[in-house]
């Protein structure tokens, strides 16, 4: 058993490689795992067909994603998804080699960085299906945000430039990650004095400011940024938020119980208030950022806590791997079990996060329509877009922006006052200047969430469709209208 650890240990970088692509092996299927998937392959079908992000599709989200779809829906003709799994998985694995050699350059022994890759790697997939298989903003956000946490640490000049572009990076991948700001100033100020903080801070500033290269800067400045505060802070059942929180924090904790083992080692061995945990002190800065970025909205979405991953496996990695052997092994049992129970989970992505299955109404989609008619979704199924390859109306991913829903808060009384400012009229707009062929909506149908949101809820809504379109069809309890010759 020593020898196998031993070689292990060897070749920490490849083992790295290795359990990244061995994990995520049952993601290389078309399955989409969750809406964000969708809602990103959406944009991207705009961005093919020669839309522009947040001009004629919009989101509230950042700008890379979509991009990447774009391209990989450019580059194989198809609304496949596989190739950015293909992707995310590279990340991963590039992630887990960054962490892993930190770990060695910084504590000096292979157990080091053989822990430190294992526990980011297998703590990125340690999720329920719908939070680890996907290709989403949060796994696209890991490994600039990792290496920013990892080089904003360092002294010199050109790994603060450095870090703050990969800072940049993450909140155009993910915006939760601006949060992480503080802690990458505070990381570069204690690495580098004055000089290195106003170089991570210009660096992060231009990096996102190059999104005016390719949309409009300040309509993505007012989706991602101006417009978030109303959503995140949108208020749900005090005891309903404690109990999602909780249940989240404990999923966490369980499935990755040997990093928060190694994180309480820490917090009693190197306590962040006392001289001894002096060094580490930007590092819990970091997790309360990431925990902050966790709560937000108070809708404790499994993949948020992959911001919260990297300054947990970081704190975590030189306590497990200065353990006796005894106890490295029964961390590597536990490790491996987590793992295996993440694979095994992946085979079933619907079972913990149920979504309906599209095929039937895209099949009806492709049967009723043109390449170059488009479709408007009344709710949130851009799954359905994406499937039957049809490019949405309206200039939005699904209308929770007009009703205000989100998180699971499914009441009209408390989330209209919530819907984005601006953006019934401009889906209205959209809709005026270029009617789609089908309307489908998704208010008749069970399991869609809005059974609460009939098109009569909406006024103006209700008066374009009725007013111009009939009902033809119902499939799969989604009512079909189809526009008036």
């Amino acid at each position: 058993m020593t020898r196998i650890w031993q070689q292990l240990q060897a070749k920490p970088y490849l083992w790295v490689v290795g359990l990244a692509i061995a994990l995520r092996l049952p993601t290389f299927t078309t399955r989409l795992f969750d809406p964000d998937e969708s809602a990103i392959g959406v944009q991207g079908m705009v961005v093919r067909s020669g839309g522009v992000l947040y001009r004629d599709i919009f989101d509230r989200k950042p700008p890379l994603p979509p991009l990447a779809y774009a391209a990989s829906f450019s580059l194989t003709g198809t609304t496949d998804v596989r190739l950015m799994r293909v992707l995310v998985t590279v990340l991963l694995a590039t992630g887990g080699v960054l962490v892993a050699h930190d770990a060695r350059r910084r504590h000096g022994t292979a157990a080091a960085a053989w822990w430190g890759g294992t526990l980011f790697v297998t703590g990125a997939m340690a999720f329920f299906p719908a939070d680890a298989g996907a290709a989403n903003y949060a796994h696209f956000a890991l490994l600039p945000g990792t290496a920013a946490l990892l080089w904003t640490r360092r002294a010199h000049w050109g790994w603060a430039a450095a870090g703050g572009l990969a800072l940049g990076l993450a909140v155009l991948t993910r915006q939760s990650w601006l949060l992480a700001s503080v802690a990458a100033i505070y990381s570069a100020q204690r690495a580098g004095r004055w000089r290195n903080p106003v170089i991570v801070t210009v660096a992060a500033g231009a990096t996102i400011a190059t999104t005016a290269l390719y949309a409009p800067f300040g309509a993505f400045w007012e989706w991602n940024v101006s417009n978030s505060p109303g959503f995140v802070f949108a208020g749900a059942g005090i005891f309903v938020s404690i109990g999602r929180g909780l249940l989240s924090s404990l999923a966490f904790i369980g499935f990755h119980l040997v990093a928060t083992v190694g994180l309480w080692m820490a917090l009693r061995r190197r306590n962040p208030l006392t001289p001894s945990g002096r060094d580490d002190r930007d590092l819990w800065v970091w997790l309360l950022t990431g925990l902050a970025a966790a709560a937000a909205g108070f809708r404790f979405f499994g993949h948020y806590w992959l911001q919260v991953l990297p300054p947990v496996v970081v704190l975590a990695t030189p306590m497990i791997a200065a353990t006796s052997m005894r106890a490295q092994r029964r961390a590597l049992a536990v490790t491996a079990a987590v793992g295996a129970l993440a694979f095994g989970l992946l085979f079933v992505p619907g079972s913990f996060h149920h979504r309906p299955d599209p095929t039937d109404m895209a099949s009806y989609l492709r049967a009723h329509t043109s390449d170059d008619q488009t479709v408007f979704v009344w709710g949130s199924y851009p799954e359905v877009l994406v499937r039957s390859n049809r490019l949405p109306a309206g200039a939005l991913v699904h209308t929770d922006f007009v009703t205000g829903r989100s998180g699971g808060r499914e009441n009209p009384e408390e989330t209209l006052p919530l819907a984005t400012p601006g953006a019934l009229e401009l889906m209205m707009q959209h809709l005026e200047s270029d009617p789609p062929e089908l309307v489908l909506d998704t208010s008749t149908a069970s399991g869609l969430g809005y059974r609460n949101y009939p098109l009569s809820l909406i006024p103006e809504v209700d008066r374009f469709v009725t007013s111009r379109y009939h009902r033809v069809d119902v499939v799969d309890g989604i009512t079909v209208w189809q526009r008036n010759v």
